[in-house]
């Protein structure tokens, strides 16, 4: 597939999906420009930083002509839900005006709302901290408003299956990216001592503290290794998970994110919680080890019993992100929608 046509990706990189988004689109010969306004915590790429004045007169200025050259430049806009150039997503409005595409990303947080999953016993509403929701900017009594304001606002809606209750409109479910290219295989071939990794990008969030409980329960029955590695960079994660035979990932959100993605391209086996209404909807091929901290302690104990069925586990893991979660692959189903959203 080749285009003459350019594609906006913005504002943040949530999960790093836009800079796996940009490169299946140029996989796919597709030119694509990840705009931010800040660089990435964990040093994902960002090909063009927004600066903006902190005179008020001059900022409204830069925006006015940063909308007028983007109009010019690119055919199909993608945005995450975080917000857009102009506050109420005006920017947007004015894109749709001159006949552009425009999609939406919900990511999870961005969109899910506590009356919709505390209905099932383990979620990650249940010990989210103030200080979670300000960072991820869950505002609860004005989230439904913002997701209202955005259905009405972008063509195309794509969500993360499990927040996607929310949504009162048709949508699109969709799994994160990843560029294969950056991950080699390296596979799960545990020694004597089996080499377990956590590494949570919010502990409250991820059900951190079930899993430490578990792993204190099981260490006085097995002899393995246990890492646990927060706050680090992207390369330095991914050298943590080239050194480690399994991966846990969550159990509180219900299904699997960027660090069981990226573990299971290198082939490494991952323990997290599936929701069981997602589990009955997902690929059957799916080789994660399901757990939640009921059943966590079970899980692993099976694991460390037999520790061989680590290596069949992570050489389906990687055949897996292969085949759903290929950047090459999900860029070229974005493209096609936006291709037909006029059609819709």
């Amino acid at each position: 597939m080749h285009s003459k046509k350019k594609v906006f990706l913005g504002l943040e990189n949530i999960a790093g999906i836009f800079t796996s988004l940009k490169k299946g689109f140029e996989q796919n010969g597709i030119k694509a420009d990840f705009y931010s306004l800040n660089e990435h915590i964990f040093g994902y790429k960002t090909d063009k930083i927004i600066n903006y004045s902190e005179n008020s007169f001059l900022r409204k200025l830069q925006k006015f002509f940063l909308i007028l050259k983007l109009l010019f430049k690119y055919d199909y806009f993608i945005y995450d839900s975080s917000g857009s150039l102009f506050p109420g997503f005006k920017d947007v409005k004015i894109f749709r005006k001159f006949g552009k595409k425009t999609m939406v990303i919900f990511t999870g947080c961005d969109i899910r709302l506590p009356e919709k999953v505390k209905q099932f016993k383990w979620n990650p509403c249940r010990d989210c901290t103030d200080d979670y929701k300000n960072f991820v900017g869950c505002v609860l009594n004005t989230k439904p408003d913002k997701i209202n304001n955005i259905e009405n606002n972008f063509d195309i809606l794509v969500s993360a299956e499990e927040a996607a209750g929310s949504l009162s409109r048709k949508y699109y479910p969709t799994l994160f990216p990843v560029d294969i290219s950056n991950f080699n295989y390296i596979g799960s071939n545990p020694g004597k001592k089996l080499k377990i990794l956590h590494a949570p990008s919010n502990e409250e969030y991820k059900g951190t503290r079930y899993i430490l409980k578990t792993i204190q329960q099981l260490k006085k029955e097995f002899e393995f290794d246990f890492r646990v590695v927060s706050d680090v960079k992207a390369e330095d994660l991914y050298r943590e998970i080239e050194n480690s035979d399994l991966v846990i990932d969550q159990m509180l959100v219900g299904f699997y994110g960027l660090l069981s993605i990226e573990s299971m391209a290198m082939g490494k086996p991952v323990v997290c919680y599936i929701r069981e209404d997602i589990m009955a909807n997902s690929p059957a091929d799916m080789p994660v080890f399901n757990a939640d901290p009921d059943s966590l302690y079970d899980v692993l104990k099976k694991i460390l019993q037999n520790p061989g069925l680590l290596k069949k586990a992570g050489e389906s893991s990687r055949a897996y992100i292969e085949k759903y979660h290929d950047a090459k692959l999900i860029a070229s189903n974005y493209y096609s929608l936006l291709e037909g959203a006029g059609n819709a």
